[in-house]
């Protein structure tokens, strides 16, 4: 019994040792950014080194918000998740918030590398004047405004139900100079009610509830354009036992919707979409799922 007790303690201890070094990890990647010459900045980029990151960090595609928030946002959601008083996305900090929401400015990096090469005449459409997209759970605004940088013809409608995000949305996209075009609107996607006005769509089911999330989905279909995108954001479920839980874990702290790939090709499949399919993406990357109307 003793040597049974010892070997439970020995992978406790084990396992506590890995995670505790990828939290010291990401506050390294987020700390790589200090001025030079900063001792602590410093120490962190040797930490980037050790695992081969230096060169990625440095002219890579992520912007350095981009990579504060990717390295800061589990950091500071997971202090308080564990704070005991949490009980839901408006509980967490305004920086928790703002790291989140940096973290999302990569998606428009993402779409055109992973997405456009396959859909060639939605390039030519979001660099067309009047080209128009949605963003559902806009949050700090930062995924519009990677967009909106993206493509300069493009117009984007930011949606959220959060008021305090919604704030610092606005900030978000006055200090990107792209307020022109850029509209916030505190608005449920339940009770969108726009006919054939966007070329591309997107909603992150992690961060919608269930009910909003079905009801939505509907509403952005009639919402797009013919020929118009939706892409569904949603959790990997095809990984280790580890990966499959933290993501049910994960998409239950944020009050959202778990939704596998398959389930997500049923979904959009069954509004009508066209040429239905879950795109391949880097891991940490959530699944993407994308339909034509």
């Amino acid at each position: 019994m003793t040597t049974t007790v010892d070997e439970g303690l020995q992978r406790l201890m084990g396992a506590a040792a890995q995670w505790e070094q990828g939290a010291w990890c990401l506050a390294a990647l987020r700390l790589s950014g200090r001025p030079p010459g900063d001792p602590l900045g410093a120490a962190a980029l040797t930490v980037l080194d050790a695992v081969g990151l230096t060169g990625a960090v440095d002219g890579g595609s992520f912007t350095r918000p981009q990579l504060d928030g990717l390295a800061a946002a589990p950091l500071l959601q997971t202090a308080t998740l564990v704070s005991g008083e949490y009980r839901g996305w408006s509980d967490h900090t305004d920086e928790a918030i703002l790291a989140q929401g940096q973290a999302s400015g990569s998606a428009a990096a993402m779409f055109r590398q992973f997405m456009l090469p396959q859909y060639p005449d939605l390039a030519a459409r979001l660099a067309a004047p009047g080209a128009r997209m949605i963003d559902v759970g806009t949050g700090v605004g930062a995924l519009a405004v990677g967009y909106a940088v993206a493509f300069p013809n493009l117009e984007v409608t930011g949606i959220d139900v959060f008021d305090r995000a919604l704030a610092m949305a606005e900030q978000t996209v006055r200090e990107a100079g792209v307020a022109d075009r850029v509209q916030l609107r505190r608005q449920d996607v339940t009770e969108l009610t726009e006919v054939a006005a966007y070329d591309l769509a997107w909603i992150p089911a992690p961060f919608v509830p269930e009910p909003a999330f079905g009801a939505g989905v509907a509403r952005l279909v009639e919402a797009l354009r013919p020929g118009g995108l939706l892409i569904v954001g949603h959790g990997k479920y095809d990984g280790s036992d580890l990966d499959n839980a933290l993501t049910r874990f994960k998409t239950l702290a944020y009050g959202g919707t778990p939704l596998d790939s398959s389930t997500a090709v049923d979904l959009l499949t069954s509004h009508g979409l066209r040429d239905v399919l879950t795109v391949p993406t880097p891991p940490g990357a959530p699944g993407l799922t994308v339909g034509t109307r």
